[in-house]
């Protein structure tokens, strides 16, 4: 009666905060009786000791279980042993390194969420395998507990319905890549845009209830399959007072039918484009109205697409995948309204006009490529246009006209010219100076030809150099 029974700092900081008060009771006690074994220890003793329900006393050494500080030996009877309370890693033998009790922590954090209610050893498990089976981190696991108690249609659920719920929420998440926090907080995101969207339409219908999992499971297909906004949701309500019940199958099948109606439109459109691609075949199919579909998703507008298809015409491209190639490149430049594609491609005409000028100075005659226009766009970065003409005029004759300007513009930049005069200082200074071997880019001379020349006297061209055929034939000297 009068001797002491310590406890670690340690309980005092990190587990008594979070241990529910009963629990916490049976743990003391049995403190005391590891001191004091003669006052005896099985469980209806306890029970009786401490004025609890046997069933609560083995459920607070379930839990002391979990938290790490007790070990079960034995089943029948159930007997436990009580492990010190250290600091992890203090000792390599130290019981709270074990297997077991890898996710002490984790498991604590847990049974926080529930505060009094306890966690048995089967929601563990659950969530232990969300982590080892499903793959995901300890923080999107309590993430995903948290939101399942915070949707739960009871003021005060239990571990047991939670893991339950979640236990279906973690596998289809899981299938869609859901693995980390970030991840989870995004789903819960999108989730509480079709709970918040399914109460407004029961409210609508006059139903004094919270929506069924098979309600939010049609709100969910109106918002994240078929991309009607809330307002649109609400809107159709209108129409199912034509019945007397009003219901979400009653809804879904409106909203089915407006989706079909879309469709019909996103036909129209795709039409249209595929005229302006090819005027034979003008017919939408299946495959090409959800790619097309795809785009219009993507944020491109119906003349945006339109637009890339009169592009592709004109360069003799008439499939679709065409057009996606051209709008995918659009869409990493942030074109996707008629507005800015038109902005673009005025640009890109009058660059490539000026470029085709240029390949005619140097002596091409083809249609400018789009390196030749990227090569004029980092010219324009640092010379001004009569330096790039000068150095189109230089480039006349080459073999390689356009890589010859860029190494012509590359060394005036190099060395900080920005006129003609002084471009065409440096560039008749650097022929002169390679005039021997033959400046880059210019016909070298031939060192084959580069002899000295014999020099010849007149004396050395007499008759005997040469053999005048008038003397032989008819009435020659030998005839």
């Amino acid at each position: 009666m009068f001797d002491s029974t310590p406890i670690e700092n340690m309980f005092l900081l990190e587990y008594l905060p979070i241990a529910p008060e009963g629990y916490l009771r049976v743990y003391l006690y049995a403190r005391m009786l590891a001191l004091h074994p003669e006052l005896g220890g099985d469980m209806a003793e306890v029970a009786s000791a401490l004025r609890l329900e046997e069933d609560a006393v083995y459920a607070a050494f379930t839990y002391w279980e979990q938290q790490g500080l007790v070990r079960r030996l034995t089943d029948r009877p159930p007997t436990y042993e009580l492990l010190p309370v250290r600091a992890e890693g203090t000792t390599a033998s130290n019981p709270m390194e074990r297997d077991y009790y890898a996710y002490r922590d984790f498991n604590a954090s847990l049974q926080a969420l529930f505060g009094a209610k306890v966690i048995e050893s089967h929601e563990y498990r659950l969530a232990n395998d969300w982590l080892n089976v499903l793959g995901y981190d300890q923080d999107a696991v309590l993430k995903l507990v948290e939101y399942g108690i915070k949707t739960s249609r009871s003021k005060s659920p239990s571990p047991v319905s939670v893991f339950k719920r979640v236990d279906k929420l973690a596998a289809a998440w899981a299938d869609k890549g859901c693995r980390t926090a970030g991840n989870v907080a995004q789903a819960i995101a999108r989730e509480e845009g079709v709970t918040p969207v399914a109460k407004a339409v029961c409210k609508r219908f006059a139903l004094r209830r919270e929506p069924t999992l098979d309600e939010l499971d049609c709100v969910k297909r109106w918002v994240e399959e078929w991309h009607f906004t809330e307002a649109q949701i609400i809107e159709a309500c209108e129409q199912t007072t034509k019945s007397r019940s009003p219901s979400f199958a009653y809804l879904d099948a409106i909203l089915k039918s407006r989706r079909e109606d879309n469709s019909g439109a996103l036909r129209e459109e795709l039409a249209a484009s595929l005229k302006e691609l090819d005027s034979m075949q003008a017919q939408p199919t299946p495959d090409l109205l959800r790619s097309y579909a795809a785009l219009r998703e993507a944020g491109f507008e119906a003349e945006t697409v339109r637009l890339a298809a009169i592009q592709c015409r004109r360069k003799k491209k008439t499939r679709f995948e065409d057009v996606e190639w051209m709008l995918n490149r659009w869409g990493e430049m942030g074109l996707y309204t008629r507005e800015a594609a038109e902005a673009y491609l005025n640009d890109m005409h009058a660059k490539s006009a000026r470029v085709r000028r240029l390949l005619e100075t140097c002596g091409l005659e083809r249609r400018p490529k789009l390196d030749d226009i990227q090569l004029y766009e980092g010219w324009r970065a640092h010379h001004g246009e009569d330096v790039i003409d000068y150095a189109a005029e230089c480039a006349r004759g080459m073999q390689v006209p356009m890589k010859y300007m860029d190494k012509l513009l590359e060394d005036w930049r190099a060395n900080g010219i920005d006129t003609v005069e002084a471009a065409r200082e440096r560039h008749e200074a650097s022929r002169a100076a390679k005039s021997q071997g033959g400046a880059p880019g210019q016909p070298r001379a031939n060192p084959a030809l580069d002899y000295q020349q014999r020099e010849y006297a007149e004396e050395d061209f007499g008759e005997d150099f040469y053999i005048d055929l008038d003397k032989y034939g008819e009435g020659g000297e030998q005839a």
